[in-house]
């Protein structure tokens, strides 16, 4: 019988440790969610029938778990993590059941509040260097982008390093006057990110619907929220005092004032269906947010105001939310979130490319993936009052991934493997049998 190249595996360490045979037979699903949003998070569920593994020194918190997973000649790259939560359950009736919850090294930034001022003398410090230094300081090698605006002292009060890190994030911008702003901050593998969204990127593969006789793309469900005439995505407004002039000072931003922004579309905001007005008087906003940004001690006076920084990444934050999309994939191993995807075959309006917020690797019954999506404009296809974008449309197609399994139907369940060896789960009529090496996932018999 020949190997199946498309049969769906596994390979788990705890501790160092690979896994034996009576071990990986009992694992019932296993789950990986990449985010941007939250840490990314492992989830491995074990049939517990004898009780064996309630006190087994490899389930319990604090353990490192590293993870490799997809088909046989193609797993995805090593994904660490660290048990942070264990969940049981004894029931009444069937098996008990261990649940392990590991998230990503971005938990050693969310667990301590800290009350701490970054100052430098003049000319002061940047948001990115300090992202730079809270890398160093849990051993991530820093992926930052430069900001502007020095500052002579900014105030850590009462936050993880993580919450400090997206506050910093939201009024950060990568050069003057009209500079990209809204940074993101998240931790891939061993690396803390700082930067701008890479809209502007080319899609890494193709999901098409309908067309595509591969079927890689099972299922796609987009919404679209009319942020109407009153709605964040429509403008946002900051409002501050100047201690040296003494008095308030406010910034708006729109799609007129944030031109220098990547939009995933032709059409931006809806505005309300039932007026067709998008514009404000002069005293209103669609949203108003405090800032504070003035107030702190600036060597020189800044040639861009902090203000409309954090005003615009507001906005553009706002304006992500446009269309918002869930879809469901068979499993590829190669997809992560933090990038850009193109869909195709669902209409001018809705087709086109996507950023992508998170991904989820499920094995149970066969390997699939469950993506979130994100756009802020939508294609020809949108209403007559939508306006058109002002900022800059990345048109660039995506290539056809030539590592996707060219499959329409998953052959069985999962195998799981350890210890240099794999079994699948029974296959109707007859079991498969794989032997794979544990870390490089190459074949070794079969």
């Amino acid at each position: 019988m020949g190997l199946d190249v498309y049969q769906p595996v596994f390979v788990i360490e705890i501790e160092g440790r690979k896994l034996s045979r009576d071990i990986t037979h009992e694992i019932t699903s296993f789950v990986f969610e990449d985010n941007e949003e939250e840490l990314d998070v492992m989830e491995i569920t074990i049939t517990d029938r004898y009780l064996q593994f309630v006190d087994d020194p490899l389930f319990q918190e604090g353990n490192e778990i590293v993870a490799r997973f997809g088909y046989v000649d193609n797993l995805s790259p090593r994904k660490v993590a660290v048990i942070k939560e264990i969940d049981y359950d004894f029931p009444d009736g069937g098996d008990p059941t261990i649940q392990l919850k590991a998230y990503d090294k971005g938990h050693k930034l969310t667990g301590r509040q800290i009350q701490r001022i970054w100052q430098r003398s003049a000319p002061g410090i940047l948001y990115s260097e300090i992202a730079e230094q809270i890398a160093r300081e849990h051993s991530l090698t820093p992926v930052v982008s430069k900001t502007v605006g020095r500052h002579l002292r900014v105030a850590q009060a009462n936050m993880s390093d993580a919450q400090f890190l997206k506050e910093l994030a939201g009024k950060s911008r990568d050069r003057d006057g009209k500079g990209v702003t809204g940074y993101v901050f998240y931790v891939q593998d061993d690396e803390l990110h700082f930067h701008p969204r890479k809209l502007d990127a080319r899609p890494a593969l193709v999901l098409e619907y309908f067309t595509d006789r591969e079927g890689v793309l099972r299922s796609f469900k987009p919404s679209t929220h009319s942020q109407g005439a009153k709605g964040a995505g429509t403008e946002t407004k900051t409002v501050g005092v100047d201690p040296r002039k003494k008095k308030h000072v406010e910034h708006k931003a729109n799609n007129a004032t944030t031109p220098d922004r990547v939009a995933l579309g032709k059409k931006t905001y809806l505005v309300d269906g039932n007026s067709g007005v998008g514009k404000y008087r002069e005293q209103e906003s669609g949203k108003i947010v405090p800032s504070l940004e003035r107030s702190e001690g600036f060597h020189e006076e800044p040639r861009q105001e902090p203000a409309q920084d954090k005003a615009e990444s507001q906005f553009i934050d706002a304006e992500m939310k446009q269309v918002e999309a869930t879809a469901t994939t068979i499993g590829i191993p190669t997809l992560v979130a933090k990038q850009n995807v193109e869909v195709r075959g669902v209409g001018t309006k809705f087709s086109g490319a996507y950023y992508c917020t998170s991904v989820r690797h499920i094995f149970g019954d066969g390997y699939s993936c469950e993506l979130k999506l994100k756009k802020n404009a939508l294609g020809k296809g949108a209403g007559g009052k939508a306006t058109e974008v002002k900022g800059k449309q990345n048109k660039q197609e995506a290539p056809r991934n030539p590592k996707r399994p060219s499959v329409t139907k998953q052959a069985g369940k999962a195998a799981v493997s350890g210890s240099g060896k794999s079994k699948a789960r029974p296959v109707k009529p007859k079991p498969k049998m794989v032997k794979i090496d544990a870390n490089t996932g190459r074949i070794i018999s079969n």
